[in-house]
C-alpha cells in the first residue's frame, strides 16, 4: 500500500538547484544519505565459498525534510527504488556484495559495496555476529554528486526456516553541488559533510523455493521499508 500511494506522485528527477540557504543544502544532504547509503537487506551470516546471496528489493525512504522540491519539479517527501543485491560468500568467514539501485522515473542511479566478516560465526545454540563496512556513490546525476561510507555491527541467528537480525552502526555522505543554485543562497553551495547514526532490524524467511525478505532501515530521520525476494546458499 506504501509503494502505490506515492508511486504516480514522485518522481524525483535531481534537475536544478534551487536552494535559499546552506542549511537547506545539508538537510538535503542528509535525506540523500539515508536514502541512497547501504541497507541491511541480509542476514549477518557467512554464506561460505560456495555461497552466494542474488535477489531484487522494492524500497520506499521517506523523508523527514520536504528537500526533494529544490532539486525537482517533482520532488516528493519519500523516493522508491527498485535494487539488484548480489552477495558471494568468501574465505574466512567473510561475505562481499554489490548492489545497484534506480529511482523509476528519475536520473538516480547508485552503486553500494559491502565487505563483512563474522567474528562469530554463529552455531547451533549462539548467534552470528559481523563487522561490516560499505561504500556508495551516485551515477547519472550531473547536478551533485553523492559518496558515502560507513561501518556496522549486526547480530542474527536462525530458527527453522526463518533468520531475524539486527544492525547498528553509522553513516557518513558527502554531498556536493556541481552545478550553480538558483536560489537566494547564491551560486555557490560548500559541499555538505554529514555523519547519521544507522539501524535496522529484518527477517529472512527460506521458502525452498525462494527466500523473502522485509526489513526496516532507520538513517538519520530516514526511514526506509524494504521488501526482498531471491535466493540464498
Amino acid at each position: 500500500m506504501a509503494f502505490s500511494h506515492s508511486a504516480q506522485a514522485s518522481k524525483n528527477s535531481i534537475d536544478d538547484l534551487d536552494f535559499d540557504s546552506q542549511s537547506q543544502f545539508k538537510r538535503f544532504a542528509e535525506d540523500l544519505t539515508g536514502a541512497l547509503s547501504s541497507k541491511s537487506l541480509s542476514p549477518p551470516e557467512p554464506l561460505g565459498l560456495a555461497g552466494f546471496d542474488i535477489g531484487v528489493s522494492l524500497n520506499q525512504s521517506n523523508f523527514k525534510n520536504d528537500s526533494m522540491r529544490y532539486v525537482s519539479n517533482n520532488g516528493g517527501k519519500d523516493l522508491q527504488m527498485i535494487t539488484l543485491h548480489a552477495v558471494k560468500g568468501l574465505p574466512f568467514d567473510m561475505n562481499f556484495g554489490l548492489d545497484y539501485s534506480i529511482v523509476p522515473d528519475s536520473n538516480i542511479e547508485a552503486w553500494n559495496a559491502k565487505l563483512s566478516y563474522a567474528v562469530y560465526p554463529g552455531g547451533v545454540t549462539y548467534p552470528t555476529v559481523d563487522l561490516a563496512i560499505h561504500y556508495s556513490q551516485t551515477t547519472n546525476v550531473k547536478a551533485v554528486t553523492f559518496n558515502g561510507y560507513g561501518a556496522e555491527v549486526g547480530i542474527s541467528k536462525g530458527l527453522a526456516n526463518f533468520t531475524p537480525y539486527a544492525t547498528l552502526g553509522v553513516v557518513t555522505g558527502n554531498v556536493n553541488a556541481r552545478e550553480d543554485n538558483q536560489g537566494a543562497a547564491g551560486p555557490d553551495l560548500k559541499t555538505e559533510n554529514v555523519t547519521l547514526p544507522k539501524a535496522a532490524v529484518g527477517v529472512n524467511l527460506n521458502l525452498l523455493i525462494m527466500d523473502v525478505l522485509v526489513a526496516v532501515n532507520q538513517i538519520g530521520d530516514v526511514t526506509t521499508y524494504s521488501l526482498k525476494a531471491g535466493y540464498r546458499f
